[in-house]
């Protein structure tokens, strides 16, 4: 746990995930700071001054952030507990943003996620954790500690005792696929995706492996439009044969119809992603949405 060293700690809660803050508090016996954010008239953020930071303290500051205010946020309050001499500042960030900006695709392309690294050690940031980063080659972007955690043990808890065919959607997510695999013992598969050079949608998927009247279970460390899980699932059921499909991600981002998707998509009959992101709201829309805890990872 990140707040074993230090003799005095303290979890300050920014806005996006205050629940994943409380339980990371609770787990280190330590106090839980909510901070008290606002905008001004021309909508810029400012934040309260942080009164309870104390000389020598380690500041862990959590944050899940999904928007450009929500970053904003977090490199204030970096910066805020900052203020004070001999702070050591943790950025607890479990989905890092700007991840799919990884690298240049053409001349002049900006490299968001570069971009976002060097805004948190720029605004005193001493060490940051996330949690199964889209990009691994992120971590070279980072010249303080980095702390990058894995939910591989947590998933393959998930699947303990179940008899299924684990499957990867595209070619990225095989590295965790074959991980869990070693780690369970449960047989794989992968879909072969391919994409139109000019749309960028998918134009065919090809399954390799067999789960013919198996279970089957699509791996991955996100979803956002969930359209590769959903066209995934379809595949698994339709070509494949598949008995039953469902899904276990780590980061739910669950953007504009996604939730609506989900339940209405017959092919998969559950999906469960970590609580690295909120999912409140989204698990009263979908009754297939489930959540696993990270806290103990962090």
């Amino acid at each position: 746990m990140i707040g074993q060293l230090f003799r005095h700690t303290k979890v300050f809660s920014c806005s996006s995930h205050p629940s994943l803050a409380s339980s990371i508090a609770t787990s280190l016996s330590c106090p839980l700071i909510p901070v008290n954010l606002g905008t001004f008239s021309n909508g810029e953020t400012k934040i309260a001054p942080l009164s309870s930071v104390g000389h020598g303290e380690h500041c862990i500051v959590v944050q899940s952030a999904q928007t450009n205010d929500q970053l904003m946020e977090t490199l204030l309050t970096i910066q805020a507990c900052k203020q004070v001499p001999g702070t050591f500042v943790s950025a607890v960030l479990p989905w890092l943003p700007y991840t799919r900006s990884d690298k240049t695709e053409g001349r002049n392309y900006p490299i968001g996620s570069r971009l976002v690294c060097n805004m948190l050690e720029g605004a005193g940031a001493d060490h940051v954790v996330t949690v199964d980063l889209h990009s691994p080659q992120i971590e070279g972007f980072f010249s303080i500690p980095f702390s990058h955690l894995q939910t591989t043990s947590l998933i393959a808890e998930e699947l303990r005792g179940r008899d299924v065919v684990l499957v990867s959607p595209d070619a990225g997510a095989m590295k965790k696929v074959s991980a869990l695999s070693d780690l369970t013992g449960l047989p794989f598969a992968l879909i072969h995706k391919e994409r139109c050079p000019e749309s960028g949608q998918i134009s065919r998927m090809t399954l390799v492996g067999d789960v013919m009247g198996r279970g089957a279970v699509i791996i991955d460390d996100m979803a956002d439009t969930c359209g590769t899980i959903l066209k995934a699932a379809q595949l698994l059921v339709n070509q494949g044969g598949a008995a039953t499909v469902e899904a276990i991600l780590t980061h739910g981002i669950l953007s504009g119809g996604a939730v609506t998707a989900i339940e209405g998509e017959n092919s998969l009959s559950r999906m469960c992603v970590s609580n690295s992101l909120s999912q409140t709201g989204n698990m009263t829309l979908c009754r297939k949405l489930s959540t696993f805890d990270i806290t103990d990872l962090i």
